[in-house]
């Protein structure tokens, strides 16, 4: 006859002690973030044991993405910034928490950061809304590894470089050689298409002007579009960036064009202001002139 076999209490114990080991385990792989004092979560995730501390006002060059709560990525350094993300390391800010924890790092160290998801729209995109991918967040989560840093030499250096990729760029965007330089206007953009002649008189200074324009990267990527009949004054400084300025003065009321502006009439060695732009960035431009008048 088969004994019964009863449950002994130490059993139970001992399945107890083994889930908690397992459940201990498991818990060493999630990440641990620790926090700074101006008000940012932060977390080591690589470094390079060997590399030399860095110097101030040496320039770090990144690899960045930034991530909704969920991981879902909404810009990176790559495809947003033509792969051209530079921060000046600066130990003392503390309007910039990227900027704050970059100068703890230096070459090849890799890392994450949750901040505050208002924080991060301000003082990333200088920006005092958030938009509708990150309204429910609480933080923005933030992936950072430095490539490379810089002495304010080498990178003065590397702008020489930047401005000859810029050119090949478009270059590379028109048929042949000589497409590129038959699109040159003596203003300094390109011609992808030109307007149709017109006999209207020409735009002149204190014009108002009503048009429409729609900004791209030479990818075909939109960037900027305006707000339906986009009123001006033309010649008023800060209204448009200087190389729209210049296209405006070659076209006249109904006229529509395409042009590449280069950096230099564009947003320039730093980029834009809300850094949406990187240095050193070719742009397509649509433009539609729908009406002028006198002031």
């Amino acid at each position: 006859m088969l004994r019964s076999i009863r449950p002994n209490k130490f059993n139970f114990i001992y399945f107890f002690l083994f889930l908690l080991l397992i459940i201990g385990c498991g818990n060493k792989r999630e990440k641990h973030f620790s926090y700074n004092k101006l008000g940012y979560y932060f977390q080591l995730i690589s470094f390079n044991s060997t590399a030399s501390v860095y110097q101030a006002k040496n320039i770090a060059w990144l690899d960045v993405s930034f991530k909704t709560q969920s991981d879902s990525v909404f810009w990176d350094s790559r495809n947003n910034f033509n792969d051209n993300f530079f921060i000046e390391i600066d130990s003392s800010s503390k309007t910039n928490f990227l900027k704050n924890y970059i100068s703890k790092l230096t070459v090849l160290d890799s890392a994450g950061l949750m901040i505050r998801t208002k924080d991060f729209f301000l003082q990333q995109f200088r920006s005092d809304k958030v938009p509708f991918f990150s309204a429910g967040d609480t933080v923005v989560k933030v992936d950072v590894k430095i490539r490379q840093i810089l002495t304010p030499a080498e990178y003065k250096s590397r702008t020489v470089n930047l401005l000859r990729q810029e050119t090949e760029q478009i270059e590379a965007y028109f048929n042949s050689p000589r497409d590129f330089e038959m699109a040159r206007d003596t203003f300094g953009f390109y011609w992808v298409s030109k307007p149709k002649p017109s006999e209207l008189p020409i735009i002149a200074y204190k014009n108002i002007v009503k048009l429409n324009y729609l900004g791209s990267y030479l990818n075909g990527r939109v960037f900027e579009r305006s707000p339906d009949n986009f009123e001006i004054s033309y010649g008023t400084p800060d209204q448009l960036i200087k190389g729209l300025n210049y296209v405006i003065k070659r076209l006249k009321k109904g006229q529509n064009a395409k042009i590449i502006l280069p950096s230099r009439l564009a947003f320039g060695e730093n980029g834009s202001s809300n850094g949406t732009i990187a240095p050193y960035t070719p742009l397509i431009y649509e433009i539609e002139i729908i009406d002028v008048k006198n002031e």
